[in-house]
């Protein structure tokens, strides 16, 4: 179990170090970094984030008796280009046997007495943008991009089968307190599109902790309120 942990801190202390790594190089080049490491200009944030309603499709591929194929959404108000507040997210989950409790029971005779499933992940997170960049694409199109960290509560519901005799699982719902953590990036399509890779690792507190990773792609949609006389948005 310790040795688990271990890695997994391993992997994502990997995976951080890697994301970060080329958009540092694109943000110095873009800072103008020339001889002597002198910083000539850096150019703004080409796109002002405000309101931002997102959809995603994702899994959760961990668990050894199931895959999770989801779908996703939320709200996220951006306060500046470096701190927003992702209001709510709400991942449902449709779940997909892996065939191993038939193995189990062919192979060994055996079958587990209890199991669960994730069927929903709702929670509300900090968003923290540290790093913003620009890439270009065969040197013909300029592509903008960001890495922002999040973390924040949440509410997760299991599907929970219990063995009920020869007849079969007995199934209830039941839901759990939650935190999560994770990184993500954004690439801008324009000022009104963008889309967005997320990595989170959801910690479950489920008879101790019960973590449930999740990846997603999707496409966030950016909008701002009408302004009124003597108003802001």
């Amino acid at each position: 179990m310790k040795s688990k942990r271990l890695l997994k801190i391993g992997f994502w202390m990997v995976l951080c170090s890697l994301a970060a790594a080329p958009l540092a190089s694109v943000a110095a080049a873009e800072a103008g970094y020339g001889e002597g490491g002198r910083v000539y200009a850096v150019q703004k944030k080409g796109y002002q984030l405000k309101h931002e309603l997102y959809g995603s499709l994702g899994v959760l591929p961990m668990d050894a008796f199931y895959k999770g194929i989801t779908l996703g959404g939320g709200y996220t108000y951006h306060f500046s280009n470096n701190l927003a507040w992702e209001a709510f997210q709400v991942v449902f989950s449709n779940n997909i046997d892996t065939g191993l409790k038939n193995d189990l029971q062919d192979d060994f005779s055996v079958e587990p007495s209890a199991f669960r499933e994730v069927k929903m992940l709702v929670n509300s997170n900090i968003v923290f943008v540290p790093v913003y960049g620009k890439m270009s694409w065969l040197n013909r199109q300029v592509i903008q991009m960001e890495l922002y960290l999040t973390g924040g509560p949440g509410i997760a519901q299991y599907k929970e089968y219990e063995r009920e005799g020869a007849s079969g699982y007995g199934t209830k719902h039941k839901y759990y307190f939650s935190a999560n953590f994770g990184i993500g990036l954004r690439f801008f399509i324009n000022e009104r599109f963008s889309v967005r890779l997320d990595m989170r690792d959801y910690m479950n507190f489920v008879d101790g902790v019960d973590n449930a990773a999740y990846f997603s792609l999707g496409l966030g949609w950016n909008f701002r309120m009408p302004k009124f006389a003597g108003g802001d948005e």
